[in-house]
């Protein structure tokens, strides 16, 4: 019985090494992508480095509901990455709203499957 004394010890460590599901922080990630889709476009240099900010906001919290086990909130969020993305690359400005409203669009719905199924 002895030799189980230091299997117990190290699956300590171990278990505190574990990464931790910060869904909440994901949440916080698509609000926050939310309100930048949602503000008034000051220009398009400005709406270019929005949208490619977004776009690095929202594959965070893709990244965070994929660890959390959200594969559906996972996949949601990542179809707002592409209008994001799109918006950084985009030549004038009434093609960087358009962008924004289509990624404030998916973004919404989004929010709404993780407020309606929350993580799934």
């Amino acid at each position: 019985m002895w030799w189980l004394i230091p299997l117990l010890l190290a699956a300590g460590p171990a278990e505190a090494q574990r990464p931790r599901c910060d869904y909440g922080s994901g949440l916080a990630g698509l609000r926050e992508a939310r309100e930048s889709f949602s503000r008034p476009l000051e220009g398009l240099m400005e709406g270019r480095e929005r949208g490619l900010a977004i776009a690095t906001t929202l594959r965070a919290a893709q990244g965070i509901f994929t660890g959390c086990g959200c594969p559906r909130l996972a996949e949601l969020t990542g179809e707002a990455i592409g209008p994001a993305e799109r918006a950084g690359n985009e030549a004038n400005a009434a093609a960087i709203a358009r962008a924004f409203e289509n990624g404030r669009f998916r973004l919404g719905l989004a929010q709404e499957a993780a407020g309606r199924n929350g993580c799934r």
